[in-house]
């Protein structure tokens, strides 16, 4: 029954993702055209440095490893009916008999199971259907991992425009007061940003924490129900599917620290930056980013729940309390 339910768990959680990305797919397309303006403006004037191309390199690199990982675990799901089948056919190959009952859900069809080609029909419409629900697991948290990333790399590309201004041989005050009006304008263009990625993934981060601390206890449990009955094809499943549960809660707790923490160095890089002996026009600009860039930004889901990694430790501390007083009544 609890593997059952942490199936279903996990179904409804890639599925409510699936639906969230394209309910709001105009929403999120232009979002990112947005980026890549920013993106190309800051290329061509040369305010990418080398550490916020690593930041982003390794954005990519943590994505890529994060699909290969979830195919090669959506595959590996199948393992014990392909390990019986292949052993079937390697060493009783002349016996007739074999279980076509050996599948990789477990699940009743409505139908009688009784021949080969049955059996690898379903065998292949059940592996089509969890790369599906790869897919559909990793259209948010894909998403949330390049978005968070894009949105916090350019908030170190204002910092470093903060750390620079008056730094360089400008021609004349009034383009010092171009460039920081430039920053002004950015620094508030990021806390749009920052808040709409908070809108467009409050309910997946909210039914991420939800669902994903249950599925932590009952997974857990399973888990635990496994090795003391020494049944170690199925535990390597369980063990697969907590570590995917887990992965996935600690990477959105840490994406949005992260970009809590690069917004609010801007604050620190606003009050640190030379400014004090420019023109009073200057002095009142900066004022006014300085009082702006005190407001906070956390990543909170619809202003209840933060996001952070201190959340995360939260969630796995619940899962680990109703994993012992589930454990307690047996």
């Amino acid at each position: 029954a609890t593997e059952i339910l942490t199936a279903m768990l996990s179904g409804m959680l890639c599925t409510f993702k699936a639906i969230r990305c394209w309910t709001h797919r105009k929403e999120l397309f232009e979002f990112l055209r947005q980026l890549k303006i920013l993106w190309e403006t800051a290329n061509s004037n040369n305010f990418i440095t080398d550490s916020i191309l690593d930041t982003v390199l390794f954005a990519r690199s943590l994505r890529n490893y994060l699909t290969y990982t979830c195919i090669a675990l959506a595959v590996s799901y199948g393992f014990p009916a392909y390990i019986v089948l292949g052993s079937h056919l390697i060493f009783y190959r002349d016996q007739y008999f074999f279980n076509l009952s050996i599948i990789i859900y477990p699940v009743d069809y409505p139908f009688a199971i009784n021949s080969y080609g049955v059996y690898f029909m379903c065998l292949l419409f059940e592996q089509v259907a969890e790369l599906l629900a790869i897919v559909f697991w990793l259209c948010g948290d894909a998403l949330f991992i390049q978005l968070t990333t894009h949105v916090y790399v350019q908030c170190m590309i204002l910092v470093n425009r903060l750390h620079d201004i008056n730094k360089i041989k400008i021609a004349s005050y009034e383009e010092n007061n171009k460039e920081l009006a430039d920053i002004i304008f950015r620094h508030h263009q990021l806390y749009l940003h920052c808040c709409w990625l908070q809108k467009f993934f409050s309910p997946i981060a909210f039914f991420v924490t939800l669902i994903n601390g249950a599925n932590l206890c009952f997974s857990l449990y399973r888990v635990d129900g496994e090795i003391n009955e020494q049944n170690w094809s199925n535990l390597l499943i369980n063990v697969l599917h907590l570590v995917a549960v887990l992965g996935q809660t600690v990477l959105y707790c840490k994406y949005a620290d992260t970009l809590a923490e690069k917004f609010e160095e801007i604050s620190y890089a606003v009050y640190y930056s030379n400014w004090t002996h420019c023109d009073k026009k200057f002095k009142t600009m900066m004022i006014m980013i300085i009082e702006r860039a005190q407001k906070r930004y956390q990543f909170t889901i619809y202003g209840i729940i933060t996001l952070n990694l201190l959340q995360f430790t939260r969630i796995v501390n619940a899962a680990m309390s109703y994993f012992a007083l589930l454990r307690s009544f047996g």
